[in-house]
């Protein structure tokens, strides 16, 4: 339903009035029938609307691009509403620095340091992950989506279980930054296979030599468990092989990075994150894209959560009733999305985008991918971010609105995901690297919108 308010005078009003004023001063040696005739011929005025009916739902998404992404994410955690969350990770590895060993070398141990930043879940579990090693190669130019695979050799290197024991801050230390760790030993023969390596000058110096022969690493997480997930940093996560050298005090180390992108190497290894989903209640009828389920069905709440696809659907059935036989110029117009009540900050989206969407609830596209709604008065991509305040997400969409009003763009809806990251090209695609989620109240969903018309 809509409810207009009574007219007012405003600003705009006031000009219109002088400007006919002035207008009737200068052109005074004209016929008297003649002057305004065109302007006072027809009705002007401004409108105000703040309940403007916004119809949503919950739908899945289709191609979920998990590549290239900044952050590992492992593990499995549970949400009542959204079920089970679960991530593995496929991750090339490789030395920047020369391996320097030599026949006599002896391997002391080669560790593993995955170190993260943020967690999502119940830490109090006990949970074990699994590295195997890449059978065949990864790649920069690749698409990889959350539900893409690479082979993988099927001996086990580790297995290892362990309960996350975040710290609470974080702290300088050095160049770097100290976070949480996971630290554990992998196989001593995988070391000496490694250390051996240094008699070839291309596979000893690191890069694609190396690449070619180490193809890198799959880390599978356990499914279906009520644990949490952890984001672990590339950039600083490595796999260090530590020798020594007989009659020799120094002890020798090489790194080998799951990152080479710093001041010096503008390379980054290719990875990508392999998210699962298993829903449950009424999102469990989400199994293929475009699926929807309406908000009446999950009590009165929509969802957007990051990494599985599940994206708030919304659609504006009574907009074009504003305009009925008048010429609409919109002046301001709002989306205003709240989250419900009480919300788990530590498992909060941040941020949302807006982008359109066709009459099968999938997103449109173009040749750079998601077809965004573009910034007012800018071409980056519609973005929200939370307000804690007023517990809500805004999108000034007025450009948007004029096109519907006006018949230039077609009113199919439009979703509202996790952020997009556009590049300097405005390529396109939502930032998966995490389970995080906000649940919606589609009951306070609303568009504000201030318009002037002319009815003839």
């Amino acid at each position: 339903m809509t409810s207009i308010s009574s007219k007012k005078p405003t600003w705009n009003w006031l000009a219109i009035k002088w400007l006919g004023i002035i207008s009737l001063f200068l052109s005074s040696c004209d016929a008297p029938k003649e002057i305004g005739a065109d302007l006072f011929s027809v009705e002007v005025g401004l409108n105000y609307t703040d309940t403007l009916t916004i119809k949503s739902g919950t739908v899945l998404m289709d191609s979920i691009q998990t590549g290239g992404n900044s952050t590992f994410l492992l593990g499995s955690f549970y949400h009542p509403d959204l079920g089970y969350v679960s991530s593995n990770v496929y991750a090339q590895l490789a030395n920047a620095d020369t391996l320097n060993s030599k026949e006599t070398s002896v391997v002391d141990s080669l560790q593993m340091h995955l170190i993260y930043k943020n967690t999502q879940g119940d830490l109090s579990q006990p949970q074990t992950i699994e590295l195997y090693r890449l059978s065949d190669s990864l790649s920069r130019s690749t698409t990889y989506l959350s539900n893409s695979s690479v082979a993988i050799k099927p001996e086990l290197l580790k297995r290892y279980t362990f309960v996350p024991k975040p710290i609470k801050k974080e702290s300088a230390n050095g160049d770097s930054v100290q976070f949480d760790t996971l630290k554990f030993q992998m196989p001593l023969a995988l070391g000496k296979e490694l250390i051996s390596k240094y008699t070839d000058k291309n596979i000893s110096g690191g890069g694609s030599a190396f690449r070619d022969y180490f193809r890198g690493l799959f880390i599978k997480s356990e499914t279906g468990k009520k644990a949490a997930l952890l984001a672990f940093s590339p950039t600083y996560s490595r796999m260090t092989l530590h020798w020594h050298n007989p009659g020799d005090t120094t002890k020798y180390y090489l790194n080998y990075y799951f990152s080479l992108s710093n001041a010096y190497v503008t390379e980054i290894n290719a990875r990508f994150n392999q998210i699962t989903a298993q829903r449950i209640g009424p999102l469990a009828s989400l199994a293929k894209p475009g699926d929807k389920v309406s908000s009446l069905k999950t009590n009165n709440l929509t969802y957007v959560q990051s990494g599985t696809g599940v994206v708030t659907k919304i659609e504006l059935p009574y907009l074009l009733n504003l305009k009925g036989n008048r010429n609409i110029a919109v002046n301001k117009a709002e989306l205003v999305f709240t989250g419900k009540d009480n919300l788990d900050f530590n498992q909060t989206i941040g941020q949302l985008s807006l982008i359109e969407s066709d009459g099968s609830n999938k997103p449109l596209r173009n040749s750079y991918g998601l077809k965004y709604i573009y910034s007012e008065g800018g071409a980056g991509v519609a973005t929200s971010t939370y307000d804690i305040a007023t517990n809500s997400f805004t999108f000034n969409v007025t450009t948007l609105m004029q096109s519907m009003l006006s018949g230039k763009k077609a009113n199919l809806g439009y979703l509202l995901t996790p952020a997009i990251s556009a590049d300097a090209s405005g390529n396109a695609k939502i930032l998966n690297e995490s389970g995080r989620y906000i649940a919606l109240n589609s009951l306070k969903a609303k568009l504000k919108i201030y318009y002037s018309y002319i009815a003839k």
